[in-house]
């Protein structure tokens, strides 16, 4: 199943995990708890109202550029010209966002509405403290993008997934009220809107089905998977959107679609794991919004992408003592040969065996390759075979990683969770992320740079 392209906008699809799991201890992470909802017996989650999966909206716990959630594990990535010195290095304008670093700071949550055991139809992205500031000083209003189709305002209530609510009328100067003169205004007026209705992606259903036609109607396209009938291909999800975040205008004053960025998102499912990437790009110190004198402006572009693997996490109490299983699936990622070069979405194989009374699991990924025609170097190397310890929650792995080996070897963290009951002596499931990194004496660039995630199902085991 090939899943990577390059859009017109200049996005690139999450595509590939980079990094095998090394040994080492694991860090104390905080299990998610709560009553089920719509994920199967024997699992932990607790989401809002009409929320068929959620990843949490907090972080609980992190090692290193991983964070722990209720229900989830996380990594968030930054472009690397945003994150240069001077303007100057970021090329003329810095119109694209380029590069892959490592971003620590920042949250990412996930919501999603499903058939029981079956496909996303609906998904909300919600993004918060990722640096990005339209005035050069605060930090912009939360993300909250549902991928729609409709003009409107995406609003999120106190519970359950994202609304649309009209975009109020040009004329409401109340609401509409940023003074370009002074850099004055009420920003959250001025995100989440969507300005320009799309059409439904209606072509790839077929007849009949229900699923496909209600993620169509709701801006995803959906590719059904092989792992009800024995694969381990999960379920596909994918939609896109051009976004005007931050236009100091009232609507049908927007120039064009897209004005100040883009959004995409990629989700995986099989009955209770769920994989999601995502990409931001946004424009900040946007002139309108940066009080005056305005003396050095720099506005500019900064992309943000990111990696959650999320679910009906298993018990700790309820994972096994002893036995083995084994799961396969997929890995999915990006990754950058010296952290300046654009990311390139990378895909491999992945195979996990777990050994229960060791406390273990051993990380097979093979295939492992850049899925474009055009490929950096060094390549990375095509299999890895590495451990990754329990942490101290049963439900959980985390531990340093290593891959590669010489000038292309990288090291980091990666981190996942076990999903789904436990039946035949293990969990039905298991995903998880990753960020790794090579040596450079710069903290940003000139060495190499990968974040992705990967998704599995058992296969055998629990005996």
């Amino acid at each position: 199943m090939k899943t990577s392209m390059r859009g017109s906008t200049g996005a690139v699809l999450l595509a590939g995990l980079l990094a095998g799991c090394g040994g080492g201890g694991g860090d104390d992470v905080i299990a998610g708890g709560g009553s089920n909802s719509g994920a199967g017996s024997g699992t932990l989650m607790s989401c809002p109202a009409g929320v068929s999966v959620c990843s949490g909206s907090s972080e609980t716990s992190r090692s290193g550029a991983i964070k722990l959630t209720a229900y989830g594990v996380q990594t968030i990535t930054a472009s690397t010209n945003d994150l240069l010195a001077t303007p100057g290095a970021r090329g003329p304008g810095a119109t694209t966002a380029f590069g892959l670093a490592p971003l620590t700071n920042g949250l990412a949550e996930v919501r999603v509405s499903r058939e029981a055991g079956g496909p996303v139809t609906a998904v909300n992205l919600l993004l918060s403290g990722l640096g990005l500031s339209w005035d050069g000083t605060s930090e912009r209003p939360p993300i909250v993008e549902n991928f729609g189709l409709p003009r409107g305002r995406i609003q999120l209530g106190a519970t359950g997934m994202a609304s649309i609510v009209p975009l109020p009328a040009a004329t409401e100067t109340a609401f509409w009220n940023n003074d370009g003169a002074t850099g004055g205004g009420t920003q959250a007026n001025y995100a989440n809107n969507l300005y320009f209705a799309r059409s439904p992606s209606t072509a790839q259903c077929t007849a009949g089905d229900t699923a496909c036609l209600t993620a169509a109607q709701n801006g995803l396209r959906l590719v059904r998977g092989d792992w009800r009938t024995g694969g381990v291909r999960p379920d596909e999800s994918s939609a896109s959107r051009l976004h005007e975040d931050g236009a100091d205008m009232a609507p049908d004053e927007i120039p064009f679609a897209g004005f100040k960025g883009y959004r995409d998102i990629w989700t995986w499912n099989y009955q209770y794991a769920q994989l999601a990437g995502w990409i931001t790009q946004d424009t900040v110190n946007i002139v309108e919004w940066v009080p005056p004198p305005r003396s050095g402006n720099d506005e500019h572009n900064k992309a943000r992408r990111g990696v959650v693997a999320f679910g009906a996490t298993t018990p700790p109490a309820a994972v096994p003592a002893t036995g083995t299983a084994r799961y396969a699936g997929l890995a999915r990622g990006w990754y950058s040969p010296d952290g300046r070069a654009e990311a390139s979405p990378i895909v491999a194989s992945v195979e996990i065996t777990v050994d229960f009374a060791a406390r273990n699991a051993s990380v097979r990924l093979f295939n492992l390759r850049v899925d474009e025609a055009q490929q950096p170097t060094p390549q990375l190397a095509a299999e890895s075979t590495n451990v990754l310890p329990f942490g101290t929650q049963a439900n959980t792995l985390i531990g340093p990683v290593t891959h590669g080996s010489g000038s292309g070897v990288a090291t980091g963290v990666a981190g996942a969770r076990f999903f789904g009951p436990v039946s035949g002596g293990a969990p039905a499931e298991i995903a998880g992320t990753f960020s790794v990194r090579g040596s450079s004496a710069s903290p940003i660039v000139d060495a190499i740079f990968g974040a992705g995630g990967f998704i599995a199902k058992r296969v055998t085991g629990g005996t």
